[in-house]
């Protein structure tokens, strides 16, 4: 099986999209669905490196320029860019085990955009919440919420970028 660059495309696209639009909505104080990093990480991760990074950073923009987020440019773009540079590092695993590999993946990808943004508030002198409050009651659970949300639908996204066909 070897995986599409148009559909892996459509796939961070929309996915940047609904979260832009849904995610206003599905926010239950710093947990929300962080649906453009689970669909970077679940669509370029059968890619070529290059091609990963370059898809991760156009749906952080889309989702930058869409208006999500904490209202600062270019923090999408950074977590969208390092989940497609993590899932691009992803080795093969076991036919069973890539879901659950690639949602740990997004666990992690899902943190460290929750720690830029909170970096980015402090660079741009807005007032951020404490490091340690925000890491405890914020980041951890998020990553949580969005690893199940990405075991959930991950295999859905992965049926769908693939294609059939000789590498």
């Amino acid at each position: 099986m070897r995986h599409s660059l148009s559909r892996a495309a459509v796939v961070v696209a929309v996915a940047a999209l609904l979260e832009a639009v849904l995610s206003p909505y599905l926010t239950f104080g710093g947990i929300s669905p962080k649906l453009a990093v689970i669909g970077v990480v679940f669509a370029v991760a059968g890619l070529q490196d290059l091609q990963a990074v370059l898809l991760g950073f156009f749906g952080g923009v889309v989702f930058d320029a869409l208006g999500g987020g904490i209202g600062l440019f270019g923090v999408g773009a950074l977590g969208g860019l390092l989940a497609g540079m993590l899932a691009a590092r992803v080795g093969v695993a076991p036919r069973g085990a890539e879901v659950l590999l690639l949602a740990q993946v997004a666990a992690v990808a899902v943190a460290a955009r929750d720690v830029i943004g909170l970096v980015a508030i402090n660079l741009a002198g807005l007032e951020g919440p404490p490091p340690i409050e925000f890491m405890l009651a914020g980041v951890i659970p998020d990553a949580l919420v969005n690893a199940l949300l990405a075991y959930a639908i991950g295999s859905l996204l992965l049926k769908f970028v693939r294609v059939k066909g000789a590498m």
